[in-house]
C-alpha cells in the first residue's frame, strides 16, 4: 500500500512518475552505458580513418581495435543489465512527492579519534535540529554480552533489536516501540514515539535509497537511507519538530538497524545464514510470520510507504 492511496487525505502531492530515475536504487549503471558508449565510439574512429577503397579493413590497427571492443560489448553489456535490473529491484516504490518539512536530523560517523576503548564504543553521532552530536549511540561490552545505549545528555536508553520489535528502553520498561506486523514480503513497521505514530513499509529483501514514514495525519516523512560504508548506513532524516532529540534519534537509528537486518537477511544464503536476530530472513521480511515477539507496547496501524 503506499502512501496516497486514500484520496481524502494524500500525502502532500499525489503520485509521482514511478519509472523516475531518482527512486531508482542506484545509478551505477551509466557508468556501464558510459563504457560501452565509449566502445563505440572507439571502434568508429578506428574504422573512419581507413584509406583502402577495397572492401574490409586493411589497417592492422584497426582490426585489433575492433576485435577488442567486440569481446568486450559481450560483457559491457551484461554489466549494463545486470545493474539496470539491480537498480529497479531497489528503486523507492511509494507515490509520495511531497514531503514534510520538519527539523532535520542525520546520523554520522564519529571521528576515529573518539571511538574509545574496547568497553565504550561511539557507533553513531546524530545531529538533531542543527545540534552536533545532540545524542550518540554507543556500543559496549558487558558482563552479559553486547549492548548498545542511547545518550541524549538527560538519559541513557538501551537499543534492543530483536525479532519483529525494536526498543529503546529505560529501567522502567520501553519508552520508544518499533513493532513489525503484516504477512510475509509485505511487512509493516509502526513507531510508536511521544505520542506519535510513524508506519512505513518494507517488500522485499533488497536495501532501498530512502524510506517514507506516514503519521496519523498522513503527512509523509522522508528518510535518506544513504549509502552503506563498512556494513552500515547513516541516515538522514525531516523528522516532526515535536520529537526531542532521542525520539528523533531512535526513529532514524531504526532506520540504520532495518537496513542492516536487510542485508543480513539478503546474505545469508551466501554467508550459511544467520541468527534469529541478524540474518535469519524467515522472520525478518520474506519469510513466514513469526510464532511470537518480545514484550512491548505498541498499537498496531496501517501501513506507510517504503
Amino acid at each position: 500500500m503506499t502512501a496516497t492511496l486514500d484520496p481524502a487525505r494524500p500525502a502532500h502531492g499525489g503520485p509521482a512518475p514511478r519509472w523516475s530515475p531518482r527512486r531508482l536504487g542506484h545509478h551505477r549503471y551509466l557508468w556501464w552505458l558510459g563504457a560501452l558508449v565509449l566502445a563505440g565510439v572507439v571502434a568508429a574512429i578506428a574504422v573512419a580513418p581507413d584509406p583502402s577503397s577495397e572492401p574490409g579493413i586493411a589497417d592492422d590497427g584497426a582490426v585489433n581495435v575492433l576485435t577488442a571492443v567486440i569481446l568486450l560489448t559481450p560483457i559491457l553489456l551484461w554489466g549494463l543489465i545486470h545493474q539496470v535490473v539491480s537498480a529497479v529491484r531497489r528503486r523507492v516504490r511509494d507515490d509520495v512527492r511531497v514531503h514534510g518539512v520538519g527539523q532535520p536530523v542525520a546520523v554520522r560517523r564519529p571521528d576515529p579519534a573518539s571511538l574509545g576503548g574496547s568497553d565504550d564504543r561511539l557507533r553513531y553521532l546524530v545531529d538533531v535540529d542543527h545540534v552536533p552530536g545532540a545524542v550518540t549511540v554507543r556500543d559496549r561490552q558487558e558482563r552479559g554480552g553486547p549492548s548498545s545505549w542511547l545518550d541524549d545528555g538527560e538519559r541513557r536508553l538501551r537499543l534492543r533489536a530483536r525479532s519483529g520489535v525494536m526498543t529503546a528502553s529505560e529501567s522502567t520498561g520501553p519508552v520508544f516501540v518499533a513493532r513489525r506486523f503484516g504477512r510475509a514480503g509485505q511487512r509493516h513497521w509502526e513507531i510508536a514515539v511521544e505520542g506519535l505514530r510513524l508506519r512505513c513499509e518494507v517488500r522485499g529483501a533488497f536495501p532501498v535509497p530512502r524510506r517514507t514514514l506516514i503519521d496519523d495525519d498522513g503527512t509523509a516523512w522522508l528518510v535518506q537511507v544513504g549509502r552503506s560504508r563498512r556494513g552500515r548506513v547513516h541516515p538522514s532524516a525531516r523528522l516532526p519538530e515535536r520529537l526531542s532529540p532521542a525520539a528523533a534519534a531512535f526513529v532514524v537509528w531504526f532506520v540504520a538497524e532495518l537496513d542492516a537486518k536487510i542485508r543480513a537477511a539478503r546474505d545469508a544464503p551466501i554467508t550459511g545464514g544467520g541468527s534469529a536476530d541478524s540474518g535469519d530472513s524467515s522472520w525478518w521480511d520474506t519469510g513466514s510470520s513469526d510464532s511470537g515477539s518480545d514484550s512491548g507496547s505498541s498499537d498496531s496501524g496501517s501501513s506507510g510507504g517504503d
